[in-house]
């Protein structure tokens, strides 16, 4: 608990300066300037703290309010867990499928596994795997935001999992594909 404590104060911190103007001496001229910086882990952080809030405090209210501020601020990482929170606690499946279609744009391969998943629920089994196919496609896409790759290792595994599940619904479906031609070619011969 106090790790978790320390991060979530430190990530609350972090998420109070969006940005700053910082001054810059220069030692050959003795001049200073001032140079414009964004924090560009901003809505990174309000994802991450809205996770936070989910999976060890429980707080459901403050998770929404979190990932929300990621997600609407174009955030792929954040706009793929609101459709999940969308989708498994606000029971809001066309905002779901509005989110993570959104993160779909941005190459967000959990968010193709997600939308195929979802039409799979749905009885939309070719949509689906056109979207299991994606997931194939973007496997190696990076988390991009702002135009700066964001390295995240939990990400990272979660996407060789999801990858490892989808290959798994492309296999199955094109072995009952395989095999249901087969049966109409003996039927008909």
């Amino acid at each position: 608990w106090f790790q978790v404590r320390i991060v979530l104060f430190l990530d609350l911190k972090c998420i109070e300066i969006k940005s700053c103007n910082v001054e810059v001496f220069n030692y050959l001229d003795s001049s200073l300037s001032y140079k414009f910086k964004s924090n560009n882990f901003y809505y990174c952080l309000f994802n991450d703290l809205g996770l936070i809030y989910l999976t060890v405090f429980d707080d459901l209210e403050k998770a929404i309010q979190f990932i929300k501020e990621a997600a609407f601020n174009e955030y792929p990482f954040g706009q793929n867990n609101y459709a999940l929170l969308c989708q498994f606690y606000l029971n809001k499946i066309d905002d779901a499928e509005y989110m993570f279609k959104k993160a779909s744009k941005q190459k967000f391969a959990i968010s193709e596994y997600n939308l195929g998943f979802l039409n799979e629920s749905i009885e939309k089994v070719e949509e689906s795997i056109e979207y299991y196919i994606k997931v194939s496609e973007d496997e190696d896409e990076p988390l991009m935001f702002h135009n700066i790759e964001h390295d995240d290792k939990r990400l990272e595994i979660s996407k060789i999992f999801i990858i490892g599940l989808a290959n798994l619904k492309l296999t199955e479906y094109f072995l009952w594909k395989k095999i249901q031609k087969t049966q109409e070619n003996i039927l008909l011969n």
